[in-house]
């Protein structure tokens, strides 16, 4: 108990030596420094729960940059070639005209819509070129909805002489009637947010002539336009 002259305080229990004045009652003062007397039991004596606080921010902090992270980070957006179809052709043994419909699976693995800027087919039978499609959408470019897959369909015509097998798909077609394979390249090109994609594929297809019917002894036709 602290005893200070003139006054007198009674003890309602045990009392303790103080710590700060050591029994003297007078607290010295240095320089300008002020000394308070605060209970030993005061709650503003407890530990501060600011670093608690400041744990608690940052796991925000890292939770919210990890999400927004993976919400927004390019990811691939792929076009492959997934059927493929005759729609028109005109098949003789020195010269053939085919018209193929391709449709590309369009594949958005981001969380936002991505659109299409540009896409080029390539067609090649027997290791040669024989057709192409070179699509540029410069206005409105079709969008490709989020975490889904979207189907377009574009047309290729092709064009066959002797040295290209003009003969091969006239067996094959008018005579056998059997399918006809072909090499297809897929060039895309892809915007998402600020981000500019390419993406390649080629894979080997079949189309089947199965259809075409024989309008004279060196000529057969389909038309499905």
């Amino acid at each position: 108990m602290v005893s200070l002259p003139g006054k007198n305080y009674g003890t309602a229990g045990p009392t303790e030596r103080c710590r700060t004045c050591k029994g003297t009652g007078k607290i010295t003062r240095k320089d300008k420094e002020g000394i308070a007397v605060i209970s030993y039991g005061d709650e503003r004596l407890a530990p501060s729960r600011t670093v608690i606080y400041i744990i608690i921010a940052v796991i925000l902090f890292l939770a919210l940059t990890g999400t927004l992270v993976i919400l927004f980070y390019p990811r691939t957006v792929s076009a492959t070639s997934g059927k493929l179809q005759i729609i028109h052709a005109k098949i003789q043994k020195n010269s053939t005209e085919l018209t193929l419909m391709d449709t590309i699976n369009v594949k958005n693995s981001n969380y936002f819509v991505s659109h299409l800027d540009g896409i080029n087919i390539v067609v090649q039978y027997q290791q040669k070129e024989v057709g192409q499609n070179e699509t540029v959408y410069q206005i409105s470019p079709p969008a490709v909805a989020a975490r889904k897959v979207t189907a377009l369909n574009y047309t290729i015509g092709l064009i066959f002489n002797k040295e290209t097998g003009s003969d091969d798909i006239y067996t094959y077609c008018c005579r056998i009637h059997y399918s006809l394979g072909f090499q297809v390249q897929v060039v895309s090109k892809f915007t998402y947010f600020s981000n500019n994609f390419e993406f390649s594929d080629s894979v080997y297809q079949t189309a089947r002539c199965n259809e075409v019917k024989q309008i004279s002894d060196d000529t057969c036709v389909l038309d499905l336009t």
